[in-house]
């Protein structure tokens, strides 16, 4: 007999060795049930009509984008050409001031009789016949 914590009145037992066991393990799979048809093509007709409206928005988004674009490029062009006609005004009245100085500096005089030339309004009828009837007698 085994000398068991201090106690000769214990029976030995041989220590068993538990034989492991395999537990056979099931596992439940649940299936789910597959969608009718008329809920798959709803679903696929919500998503279209989505995409439609996503596109047509980008598409204004876009359209609107390019005309303040335009819009902008017409406001700078306007003030570039405003800008050119008020330097090409500026030239005129300095040009039209220096005419008169040009004029005495090349030797024109100006006129001193007041009385002004009279020009004919019809459209010559009478300066051409009179200068073909003078060509015909030579």
């Amino acid at each position: 007999m085994a000398y068991t914590r201090g106690n000769l009145a214990v029976k030995e037992q041989s220590a068993e060795k538990a034989a492991r066991r395999y537990r056979e393990t099931t596992k439940v799979v649940v299936r789910r049930s597959a969608l009718p048809t008329k809920e798959k093509l709803l679903y696929l007709m919500t998503i279209i009509f989505c995409a439609t409206v996503a596109s047509v928005i980008v598409f204004q988004y876009a359209h609107i984008y390019e005309v303040n674009k335009n819009i902008q490029s017409m406001d700078s062009e306007t003030a570039s050409i405003e800008k050119q006609t008020t330097q090409n005004e500026i030239r005129k009245y300095s040009l039209q001031d220096q005419i008169v100085e040009r004029a005495t500096a090349l030797g024109y005089i100006e006129p001193t009789d007041t009385a002004p030339i009279q020009v004919s309004r019809v459209k010559g009828t009478e300066a051409t016949t009179s200068t073909t009837d003078e060509t015909q007698g030579k």
